[in-house]
């Protein structure tokens, strides 16, 4: 619900000031952070708005790589430094996955839901079937799962 009145603050806000020449940029971002905490991530999946800061801590052995086939088209490939902290704006709508390249045996991934992308369940089948055609991707195939279940129960699939 507050994801709701925030984007209907901003939508409101952005045509009040769109007459006037000031675009989306006079918007404050918001910062989450994701903690690393043993072989898995802390939130598990994250819902932000376009523009919004993550910050990965917690990293001493970990980094983050995202998925190419599970990103939205124009998300830019990341791959973080193993044992740093990481932060990083995103602002491309849709569904970005990610991964800990050392631990991505042990599942170690998560989600990072940026706005309100279009069809979200279509997203998440796309994601599913990539996963049968890519092997290196198919522990993502119980994240995308559980992903999906989040999703359905707040009304969002």
């Amino acid at each position: 619900m507050i994801t709701d009145r925030r984007f209907l603050l901003r939508a409101g806000l952005a045509a009040a000031v769109m007459p006037t020449g000031i675009g989306s940029s006079v918007f404050a971002q918001e910062t989450h952070v994701v903690m690393a905490k043993g072989v898995r991530f802390d939130p598990l999946f994250i819902y932000i708005e376009p523009g919004d800061i993550v910050s990965f801590e917690n990293m001493p052995t970990h980094n983050i790589e995202t998925l190419e086939g599970l990103c939205p088209e124009g998300q830019e490939k990341i791959k973080s430094e193993i044992g740093q902290n990481f932060t990083q704006t995103f602002d491309t709508v849709g569904i970005v996955t990610y991964k800990c390249t050392p631990h991505w045996g042990n599942r170690m991934g998560g989600f990072i839901v940026v706005g309100q992308p279009e069809n979200p369940g279509e997203i998440l089948d796309a994601y599913l079937a990539t996963t049968d055609e890519e092997k290196e991707y198919l522990p993502a195939r119980g994240l995308i799962k559980k992903l999906r279940a989040d999703m359905e129960k707040q009304g969002l699939v």
